[in-house]
């Protein structure tokens, strides 16, 4: 009987324990929630951001509010979010620097263990994208020049560290050649720079540049995907302009404080996963340029692990070092 009576017991504590575990996600959200974003409005980040927070805000009955906190390639909202309660009612999108910043600045106030991974809502390649009055309309043509150029040719990015650099040093370091960076606060403002001439290239999204590649206000020169894009037919691959084995992109993902109950995490990844395949924001994320993903916590971590290895010794033959 006594036996009995333990195991009754036990099953009912597990009862209990199951039931609670449950009791976040079957309320959730009670409240508003902030999606931080660390870039300025306008880039795609941001545009993401807000896609997914107006169909969160629909699905799940709460405002989901995109708050942008730019500074330090994101760094500042990063630190900031480790601060905030572990409830849900803080999330932020990130994107790769989410994982290179932690090898670019010695002095960061968290590490990547201080968040859990909720979902990637998509990945997308880079456009190596130039002013029409730049001479090369390739990558090996850009190659050709830097080699022969007395003036090391500029290139634009969101920042120092940002993805958009470590991808442009990449470039750099696999073609023998050196650029001089100009570091912007921000995709938009290099890219306004960029269609005015005031900077000959930049690496931008498809979400950022097609529009203006297809005013005729930018011209693409090759794109970082292994495989060219449906969107830029006629944009070569840089492995195929002379890079072999080039490849460098940019995911969107949503992360939240590590003490985010698990649950609460899974129920984001599942409604995060149901928006992105849906037909309607499918759709707005192709036509964008981006790929729709949609993957689970453990999906993701296992993503930021591999980028962990992919980046570190660029990083190191760039001897790139933020404060």
């Amino acid at each position: 009987m006594k036996k009995l009576s333990r195991l009754l017991h036990g099953a009912a504590l597990a009862a209990l324990l199951f039931s609670s575990a449950g009791a976040h996600a079957l309320t959730y959200p009670e409240k508003p929630v902030k999606l931080m974003v660390g870039m300025e409005p306008g880039g795609s980040n941001d545009i993401i951001a807000r896609m997914i927070s107006s169909e969160l805000t629909t699905r799940l009955g709460q405002p989901f509010i995109v708050e942008n906190r730019p500074g330090a390639n994101s760094t500042i909202a990063t630190n900031l979010l480790k601060r905030q309660p572990a409830d849900g009612s803080y999330l932020m999108l990130v994107i790769s620097s989410h994982v290179t910043n932690t090898f670019l600045y010695p002095n960061l106030n968290y590490s990547l263990a201080d968040f859990k991974p909720v979902s990637v809502i998509a990945d997308t390649p880079f456009v190596l994208v130039a002013n029409p009055k730049f001479g090369p309309n390739n990558v090996a043509e850009l190659i050709t020049l830097a080699k022969s150029s007395k003036t090391p040719i500029s290139f634009g990015t969101p920042g120092m560290g940002s993805t958009q650099h470590i991808a442009m040093e990449l470039m750099s370091q696999m073609a023998g050649i050196k650029m001089t960076h100009v570091p912007y606060k921000g995709g938009a403002p290099s890219q306004t720079d960029t269609i005015a001439g005031v900077i000959p290239l930049i690496f931008a999204t498809p979400t950022q540049s097609l529009p203006a590649i297809k005013a005729g206000q930018l011209k693409a020169i090759g794109v970082t995907s292994k495989h060219r894009i449906s969107q830029l037919p006629n944009a070569p691959t840089l492995d195929e302009s002379g890079l072999p084995g080039y490849e460098a992109n940019v995911w969107f993902g949503i992360i939240a404080p590590k003490d985010t109950p698990d649950d609460v995490v899974n129920k984001l990844s599942k409604e995060i996963s149901a928006i992105v395949h849906s037909e309607k924001v499918s759709k707005q994320l192709t036509d964008l340029g981006l790929n729709p993903v949609g993957n689970t916590s453990r999906q993701f971590q296992s993503l930021i692990d591999s980028e962990k290895t992919k980046w570190a010794d660029v990083i190191r033959k760039s001897d790139i070092h933020l404060q």
